[in-house]
This record gives C-alpha cells, structure tokens and sequence, in this order.
C-alpha cells in the first residue's frame, strides 16, 4: 500500500491510512497531533514513514490553506508557517498531511517541494508560486516534473453558492471546473489542478485517480467523516526526499 516511487535522484510517496499503530477513528497511519490521538501512536507513525527513507528528518509546515512557500536551507527545528517547502538538502525529508486536499510532488534537477493544496490555496496562487520559487532557484520549466496524490475528486465534491462566487472572483473560466449532477453542483478540483499546472508551460504531469471520499478504508477524508458524524479526522502524511548514493 506505501511503496516508494523513484524518479531520478528522488524519491517519494503518498501514503494511506495504513500500516500505522493508532486506534479507533485514527486507525491506523495518522500523522497528524489531533485531539484524541495519541502523540506518542503520532511519532511512531512519523517514524514508521520515516524509516522508509532511511530515517531522515521529517520537515512538516504548520498548515493554513495559504499560499507561501519557503525554501527549507538548514535542518533545525524551526516551524515553517506555509502549505508549500522547497529544498535541496539530501540529508531531510519535506511532508504536509492530507484528508481531501491534494498533496503535490514537484521535482526538477537538483530541487524539489511538496505542496498542501486545498481548494483556497489553489485558488490564491500556491501552485504558481512553488513553480516560481522552483525558476528562481534555476530550475528550467522543461526538467519539472509534479506528481498529484490522492485526493477529493469531482464525484465527491459538492459545492454550494458560496464556493461558485469565490471560484468565480479567482478563476475566468470558472464555469469550466463546476456541473450540475443531479440537482447537485460538483467542482472539478483535478482539472482546475491540471489547468493551473499546464499554464505554467510544465508537461510532465502525472494525476491520481484515487479519490479520498469513496475509499475510505484506505484514506482519511474530512469530507466523509463530516458526511457521517465522525467528530476527528486524521491526516496522512505525503514524503519526498533524495536518495541515498
């Protein structure tokens, strides 16, 4: 279920909520310190992913549905306020947790980055600005390689008034991304991904098909345990680092 993908000197993974040591409605991958949560089942969990990386560092931002991205230069324990880490250190591992968002994996040459992208984040500008920081970091648009994980999918995502105007201040075409599915409005959170990544001239784009909300068992999803009166949702956790000569 979490196996290591690898692509050039990198390597990655989008987890599931699997394989991990938390109870009940955590059970059993949680990487996230929610409230009724063990901490401890937390850092082990950490660890279990963790060591599939030859144990390195863990580097979480503390997440706000923002659009800033920072680059990730020393390996200390400073908390990083953003939804989106760049680096170029091998000796670290940068991570954001999910449960619906989509976690992206953006690689180039020598620097890579993972991106927390909710729906706010997307639409203030948190793809375009990792890609930015990648360019201005020498990166060339051609050698970026994004990898999307698992995430809510049209199907699963039903949207009221309130959305469409904010979709519509930020998005002109924002007709484009929402359809009426039996007296239901559904947004097309992949596509408006799929946009925003081809618009930065980048062509090596892969997308998971895998939709938090229908799997359950293999994911954690805000959006079902809301859905069926579930009080605390956990979070997985998404890894991406270079690998050991």
């Amino acid at each position: 279920m979490n196996k290591l993908k690898i692509y050039n000197k990198f390597l990655f993974c989008f987890f599931s909520r699997n394989g991990g040591v938390s109870k009940n409605n955590f059970s059993s991958l949680n990487c996230a310190l929610n409230k009724g949560d063990l901490n401890k089942n937390v850092f082990k969990n950490r660890k279990i992913a963790s060591n599939l990386f030859d144990k390195k560092k863990i580097i979480l931002p503390n997440q706000t549905h923002s659009n800033i991205v920072l680059n990730v230069k020393t390996k200390n324990n400073k908390i990083y306020n953003a939804d989106a880490l760049v680096s170029k250190r091998d000796d670290l591992l940068l991570g954001i947790l999910t449960a619906d968002c989509a976690p992206i994996i953006v690689l180039g040459l020598e620097m890579f980055g993972i991106i927390h992208a909710g729906w706010r984040g997307v639409l203030n500008g948190i793809i375009e600005n990792t890609i930015e920081k990648f360019i201005s970091n020498g990166e060339k648009e051609n050698n970026i390689k994004i990898y999307v994980g698992p995430h809510l999918k049209k199907a699963s995502f039903e949207v009221k008034d309130d959305f469409i105007q904010d979709l519509r201040k930020n998005v002109y075409n924002f007709e484009d991304y929402i359809s009426l599915e039996e007296k239901k409005i559904k947004f097309d959170f992949s596509r408006l991904i799929k946009s925003k990544i081809l618009n930065l001239n980048i062509k090596k784009l892969s997308i998971s098909n895998l939709d938090t909300f229908s799997n359950p068992s293999r994911f954690f999803s805000h959006r079902y345990c809301s859905s069926n009166k579930i009080k605390i949702c956990g979070r997985q956790i998404s890894l991406v680092g270079i690998k050991n000569n």
